[in-house]
C-alpha cells in the first residue's frame, strides 16, 4: 500500500484539496448532509464493515458541505450515487498529502495521525467507559466545581448527564440503525427526569443546524494534514437539531462523544480552571483502582516523607522482588498543535510538563533508591515508569519518544542521571485510564503481578511482526480475557440500579 501513495508538496496537495472542497459545496448543502447521514447509518454487517465505508471521509465531506448551509447562492442537486463518488474522489484526491512516510521514523507519525483520525470510529464498550466517569464524578461533592461548572454550562446535572447517556447508547446501539430522536424518546425517563432537563440534555450534545456554517467553519484547517487527519469536530455536538428533532451523524461518533463529554466540555470551556479540580479526582480514582487490586504500593505521600524535601516525587510506587514500578499520573489532553503533526517539536513542547516531566520525576526517585535502598525499596535493575493520562495521547512506549517524537528533550533528562539507575526507554510506557485499569483489573483477577505484563510488552515491541503502538493490544494479547475494575462496575450497576428501582410500578 504504501508503495502506491502518491505524496505531493502541501502546496499542490492545499491546491487539490481546495478543488475538492469546492466542488462538495456547489451541491445543495441541505442534501448533501442527508445523504452523508443516510450513508453513514446505513446497516452495516459489524464494525469492520463500517469502516470499510470510511466515515472520517463522509463527515470530512459533511464538514464541508455544512460550512455553506444558509448561503445565498444556487446550488446543484445530486443523488446517492453522486455523493459516493464525490466520498471516493476526496480519498482518492486527499491521497497526496504528506505524510511522514517518506523520512526516517515516518511510520510512527503516520500511525498516529491515523489514530485521531479514525480511532473515534472503533467500537469499544461504550457502558463501561460511562460508568468510568459515574465513578469518577458521580459521587463528588454537589457543590464540587466540576459539577458546579458542568451545570452552569449545560443546565444539566452530571448524575442526569449519566443516566440519560445510559439510555441514549442502549437506544443508538440497537440492531437497526437510530437516524432521529427526539425528547419523547426518553418516555420512560418522565416521571424520573424531567421533560425539560432531557431537552437541555440534548440541547448539549447538538448543534443547531442554523448554526452549522459557523461552527463547521471555525473547525476547518488551511494545512492539508490538519484538515485530513484531526478527529471530527462532531465529536463536540454529536447531534444536528432541527427543530424539536436531533439527527445523528454516526452512531460511533455519537457513543465516543458521551464516553469522554463531560471531561471534554469541562476542559475546552477553559482548561486551567477544570484541571485543578481535576488532578485530584483522577489521582484518587487512580489510587482507588490500586487499592482494589491489594498490589503492594506506595503513594505520593508516603514518598515525600522518606525522600529528601527538594526531591521530585511519583504519584505511586510499586516495589517488587524483580522489578519496582514508578507511577506517575497526569490529567491532561494534548493540544491540538501536538495531535496531528508530522513535527517531532509540536509533540515534545507539548508533553514537556506531563509524560517528560513524569519520566524525570522517576529517576529522581529511583536516585535515591539507588543511594539508599532502606529508604523505602531494594534498587531494582529492571524497573518501569507508566504514565496515566485520562485519554490516550497516542505517544507509544518510551523509545519511541525517544527515537522519534521527542529526541532531545529525552537525551537531555538521562543526561542529568547516571547510567547506574538509568530506567530502559522500551520499559516507559504511556497509558490511559482505561488502560491502566483493565491492566490492573485483569492483574488481579489472573493473580499476575503488572511487571510481568509490562515485560511481555517489551519483548513483543522488539519484533515488528508483535509490536503494538497501543498498550491495550499488548493488555489484550497477554491475557485470555481482558476484565475491568469491580469498583468502575459497580459505581455503574448503582445508577441503572436506581433508574430501574424508581420506574418500578409502587
Amino acid at each position: 500500500m504504501i508503495q502506491k501513495l502518491d505524496i505531493q508538496s502541501d502546496a499542490v496537495a492545499k491546491l487539490r484539496m481546495d478543488a475538492i472542497r469546492s466542488e462538495i459545496q456547489g451541491y445543495s448543502p441541505d442534501l448533501f448532509i442527508e445523504l452523508c447521514m443516510q450513508y453513514n447509518l446505513q446497516k452495516f454487517e459489524d464494525n469492520i464493515h463500517m469502516l470499510r465505508h470510511m466515515p472520517w471521509i463522509v463527515n470530512l465531506c459533511l464538514k464541508w458541505s455544512a460550512s455553506v448551509t444558509g448561503k445565498n447562492k444556487k446550488f446543484k442537486i445530486l443523488d446517492k450515487n453522486q455523493a459516493i463518488k464525490l466520498f471516493q474522489k476526496t480519498y482518492e484526491t486527499l491521497n497526496i498529502i504528506p505524510i511522514g512516510l517518506e523520512r526516517k521514523n515516518g511510520m510512527h507519525f503516520f500511525i498516529r495521525n491515523n489514530l485521531y483520525q479514525q480511532g473515534i470510529y472503533q467500537k469499544i464498550d461504550a457502558l463501561n467507559t460511562i460508568s468510568r466517569q459515574v465513578f469518577l464524578f458521580s459521587e463528588l461533592e454537589k457543590n464540587h466545581k466540576i459539577k458546579t461548572s458542568f451545570f452552569t454550562i449545560t443546565n444539566v446535572s452530571i448524575e442526569d448527564f449519566l443516566k440519560l447517556s445510559y439510555i441514549l447508547i442502549t437506544h443508538i446501539t440497537e440492531e437497526h440503525p437510530v437516524r432521529k430522536m427526539n425528547v419523547d424518546t426518553f418516555t420512560i425517563l418522565f416521571d424520573i427526569i424531567p421533560r425539560n432537563t432531557i431537552e437541555k440534555f440534548l440541547d448539549a450534545i447538538s448543534i443547531n443546524y442554523n448554526e452549522l456554517s459557523t461552527f463547521c467553519k471555525s473547525k476547518t484547517y488551511d494545512k492539508p494534514l490538519l484538515e485530513y487527519y484531526s478527529s471530527s469536530p462532531f465529536l463536540e455536538k454529536p447531534l444536528i437539531k432541527k427543530g424539536s428533532e436531533y439527527f445523528q451523524i454516526h452512531t460511533q461518533l455519537t457513543s465516543t462523544s458521551i464516553q469522554t463529554f463531560i471531561y471534554d466540555l469541562l476542559r475546552r470551556t477553559d482548561a486551567e480552571k477544570f484541571m485543578d479540580s481535576f488532578g485530584n479526582v483522577f489521582e484518587n480514582a487512580l489510587e482507588l483502582i490500586l487499592k482494589e487490586s491489594e498490589i503492594d504500593f506506595h503513594n505520593e505521600k508516603y514518598l515525600k516523607e522518606r525522600l529528601p524535601k527538594d526531591n521530585k516525587v511519583v504519584d505511586y510506587f510499586i516495589p517488587h522482588t524483580e522489578a519496582n514500578i514508578f507511577i506517575d499520573a497526569k490529567g491532561v489532553e494534548i493540544h491540538q498543535k501536538g495531535m496531528v503533526t508530522l513535527r517531532p517539536e509540536d509533540i515534545a513542547g507539548k508533553i514537556k510538563k506531563s509524560v517528560l516531566k513524569a519520566i524525570e520525576q522517576s529517576h529522581e526517585v529511583n536516585r535515591e533508591i539507588y543511594s539508599n535502598e532502606r529508604i523505602i525499596a531494594p534498587f531494582r535493575a529492571n524497573s518501569y515508569i507508566i504514565c496515566i493520562t485520562y485519554k490516550n495521547l497516542f505517544l507509544g512506549n518510551g523509545s519511541i519518544l525517544a527515537n522519534t517524537y521527542a529526541k532531545d528533550e529525552m537525551n537531555k533528562i538521562y543526561d542529568k542521571f547516571k547510567h547506574n539507575y538509568h530506567i530502559p526507554t522500551e520499559n516507559i510506557f504511556c497509558l490511559s485510564f482505561e488502560e491502566f485499569e483493565y491492566l490492573i483489573a485483569s492483574c488481579k483477577r489472573f493473580k499476575i503481578p503488572p511487571h510481568e505484563v509490562l515485560q511481555s510488552a517489551v519483548e513483543k515491541n522488539k519484533k515488528p511482526s508483535s509490536a503494538a503502538f497501543l498498550f491495550s493490544h499488548h493488555i489484550e494479547d497477554y491475557f485470555d480475557r481482558v476484565v475491568n475494575s469491580v469498583i468502575v462496575n459497580e459505581a455503574g450497576i448503582k445508577m441503572v440500579d436506581s433508574i430501574i428501582n424508581k420506574l418500578k410500578p409502587e
